[in-house]
């Protein structure tokens, strides 16, 4: 088999065409994610205390809100 024959697994699972279909706001979000320290503080008590992501110290400390 031939590379230039064979597409590759990101043409095959994301053709070009798709992206228009994506409404703009997705689109911007994909292009401009919010920060990392925004989502964690937006998320409940619970979300954070099962994050295993998170050391005790970030799930303790308050939201300085």
């Amino acid at each position: 088999m031939n590379k230039e024959t064979v597409p590759s697994q990101a043409e095959k699972s994301s053709p070009e065409g798709d992206l228009s279909q994506l409404d703009p706001e997705v689109l911007d979000k994909i292009k401009h994610p919010a920060r990392i320290d925004d989502v964690i503080r937006e998320q409940s008590p619970e979300e954070r205390k099962s994050n295993p992501a998170l050391v005790p110290e970030m799930i303790d400390d308050p939201t300085d809100d």
